[in-house]
């Protein structure tokens, strides 16, 4: 059985497509965008248009969204992003890249609230894992995504359960356990028959008759085949059409009806053909010619042996070709980070060299401060200087803490919130302390002393004495010989110089 179940990821992308007006709309929308988050929501939105019909370009887009996310700490855009990549390198053939970056989603989607996405993350990895033909490890991602989805429940299970149920019966299948794969897919038949999903009954009762044609039980097989038929016929998934098709064919010609063999096996060559499914396509032509061979009409056996040939040759064409994009669009990834750690490293020498000047800068504006102190100034300037010097140490320790703290809280604001307070709480009365006391010291021999004895004789003066006489008020001897006395001692006598040294 072709991967059938594969295709439930990218059952609708033809649609994707068409829409050019809306290809148009997002690249002159981005071209006028400036803010960043804004950018990346943009570019992975542009990327999804181009993801199924050009996943080259689709891959370009996604990692440009996907590198500016990282450097403005985008969760939301860097998640989508790896989803876009991921899926491009899918379609490519890139399983091992596809699979790196569906791990990287996963660990993004780990830390996030969002069980859906990450349900979806685990699906896919499964699926990785299933091309890589490493079937326990699918089947430990497909166990973890399917309980998961039964833990979100509602809309969560109600889009993906289906999907991871068939996934597991598809992994059992190919691990040539038809039991275990029996059991998925009739659980799989069961909920999409209660939610009257049409396009999950025809993928589950496909996976049923691919089951019971390995068990022998071709009778049953074809009843869910041509059922299976009839839901797949819509024109949803024509790949999962042909292996319908071919399906009924190998039965058919078991059982010795080979007029209704031959008719699907012409239906999925025929279809195959038209949408281009060289894989199909080979697979009918095989049938086709041992069909013919067995009839002895060994013109016909003959034709589609040759058309079998061609399409290998196309095939194996095709693969080389994926080989030689899945290589020219690794080294254009290549280059686009190297352009991007380059950037990287630009800024970071920028901040480097911005944090040296600080660094500099910082002390020769305290000495400054220190010799300004020393001249002719106010001293309110004086005070103001030393303010911000100390506001400048204080702050460029705010700003060399807050990257550290941001990658112990893992961006998380409640937590730098919390870290800056208690911070805060220490330099606040720090910062006071040292500026009361850097104040002092800055301003303390600018303050100077008054003339003692000027004071005392106004005050002497302008003092009413008790007990003057006369009407003019005129100051009493007691109060000019305490005056006198005051200057006598003021002043030396010119008489006794080194008394006066003295003194």
């Amino acid at each position: 059985m072709r991967n059938h179940f594969l295709l439930l990821l990218s059952f609708c992308c033809y649609a994707a497509a068409a829409q050019n007006p809306k290809t148009d709309s997002l690249r002159h929308l981005l071209e006028k965008e400036k803010t960043d988050s804004n950018r990346v929501t943009l570019l992975w939105q542009l990327a999804e248009q181009y993801e199924f019909f050009k996943p080259d370009t689709a891959l370009q887009l996604a990692q440009e969204a996907l590198l500016l996310a990282r450097r403005i700490n985008y969760t939301e855009g860097e998640s989508r992003s790896l989803a876009i990549m991921a899926t491009g390198q899918y379609l490519m053939g890139n399983y091992p890249s596809a699979l790196n970056n569906y791990m990287g989603k996963l660990q993004i989607e780990e830390k996030r609230n969002s069980q859906r996405n990450y349900a979806s993350a685990l699906n896919n990895i499964g699926l990785m894992y299933i091309l890589l033909v490493d079937y326990p490890n699918a089947l430990q991602y497909l166990y973890r995504a399917d309980s998961a989805v039964r833990a979100a429940g509602g809309a969560t299970q109600q889009e993906l359960g289906n999907r991871i149920v068939i996934n597991l019966g598809e992994t059992w299948y190919r691990m040539k356990r038809a039991d275990s794969a029996d059991f998925y897919f009739s659980k799989a038949l069961t909920t999409a028959v209660l939610e009257k999903d049409d396009f999950y009954q025809g993928a589950a009762l496909l996976g049923l008759g691919n089951v019971q044609t390995v068990k022998g039980q071709d009778s049953t097989a074809l009843y869910n085949y041509r059922r299976a038929l009839d839901f797949l016929g819509d024109g949803t998934n024509n790949d999962m059409l042909c292996e319908t098709a071919q399906g009924l064919a190998n039965v058919f010609l078991k059982t010795r009806q080979p007029d209704s063999a031959l008719h699907y096996a012409m239906f999925a060559f025929n279809t195959a053909k038209h949408d281009g499914f060289l894989s199909r396509q080979l697979d009918a032509a095989n049938f086709l010619s041992h069909f013919y061979k067995g009839k002895k009409a060994y013109d016909s056996a003959f034709l589609y042996m040759e058309r079998s040939v061609s399409l290998q040759d196309s095939i194996s064409g095709q693969a080389k070709t994926r080989e030689a994009m899945i290589i020219s669009t690794n080294e254009q990834l290549r280059q686009a980070e190297l352009a991007e750690q380059k950037q990287r490293d630009n800024e970071a020498r920028l901040q480097q060299l911005q944090i040296l000047i600080i660094c500099i800068f910082i002390p020769i504006f305290f000495l400054l401060t220190v010799a300004v102190s020393r001249i002719s100034i106010t001293r309110n300037a004086v005070r103001f200087m030393g303010v911000v010097s100390l506001l400048l140490v204080f702050e460029f320790l705010a700003l060399l803490l807050h990257p550290f703290i941001s990658e112990r809280t893992h961006h998380n604001k409640v937590l730098e919130l919390l870290f800056l307070v208690v911070i805060g709480a220490g330099l606040v009365p720090l910062h006071h302390m040292l500026e009361h006391l850097l104040i002092q010291k800055l301003t303390r021999h600018r303050v100077k002393p008054q003339p003692i004895v000027e004071k005392e004789i106004l005050v002497i003066a302008e003092e009413p004495v008790a007990g003057s006489a006369g009407e003019n008020d005129s100051p009493s001897a007691s109060t000019e010989s305490i005056l006198a006395e005051s200057i006598q001692k003021e002043i030396p006598s010119p008489g006794n110089p080194e008394e006066a040294t003295e003194k």
